[in-house]
């Protein structure tokens, strides 16, 4: 009886002496190599992304009156990757392992982007936090916020003031900055999905085909 296209398939995958196996494979590693460095390209373009427009969003900050709000995030957002290229390396780059099939290069990769995602995710949830900080602190050196601080200051002439800023509003923005880094995961992954969502996808139904063809 005659092998189904599938069973052809698996032949190929899982017996080097197969006749199509060397077809197969050079597929699959391809197709290994091709969705690895889209990844790492996608990686590298979101890194170099941050690293310009941090610097332009300070000089958009300082542009509307907020230059340390504007330097407190630039510095936030900047720290951030440069701490990981400088102490993380095993985290920021891949390396491939040698002398693996595809599967095996895949299944390294895989657990490779999963430390790396559980790094970020444990380290970037502060970054939010520290950037609402940031936004807060613009918003109080800017000409509307002092004047809206004046305001309600005139308006409850015994408040408690803070370095000339009501302590209300400090306690509230403590509170706010607790609960966004309480809820930085969540936002962690919400931005990770946004960008990457489709690709991950791509890459684990890869690996799961892999297994399949493996039994």
């Amino acid at each position: 009886m005659r092998k189904t296209i599938e069973a052809t398939w698996r032949d190929g995958f899982l017996n080097p002496g197969a006749l199509v196996a060397p077809k197969v494979n050079d597929l699959y590693t391809r197709k290994s190599l091709h969705i690895a460095d889209r990844i790492q390209r996608m990686q590298r373009i979101n890194q170099i992304a941050i690293l310009i427009g941090a610097p332009i969003a300070w000089a958009f900050y300082a542009s509307l009156g907020m230059p340390t709000g504007g330097a407190i995030i630039c510095a936030a957002w900047i720290g951030l990757i440069v701490v990981r290229r400088r102490f993380f390396p095993h985290i920021t780059r891949f390396d491939a392992p040698v002398g693996v099939d595809s599967y095996q290069y895949l299944k390294a990769f895989q657990q490779w982007l999963k430390n790396r995602l559980a790094w970020g995710r444990r380290v970037q949830r502060h970054i939010y936090a520290v950037t609402f900080v940031a936004m807060a602190i613009g918003m109080g050196e800017s000409a509307v916020g002092q004047l809206a601080i004046r305001q309600i200051v005139e308006d409850n002439p015994g408040i408690r003031l803070v370095s000339g800023v009501p302590l209300i509003l400090i306690v509230g923005v403590v509170v706010m900055a607790i609960v966004v880094d309480l809820l930085g995961g969540v936002i962690f992954d919400l931005d990770v999905n946004t960008v990457y969502r489709n690709v991950f996808r791509k890459l684990n139904q890869m690996v799961a085909e892999m297994e399949e063809l493996r039994g």
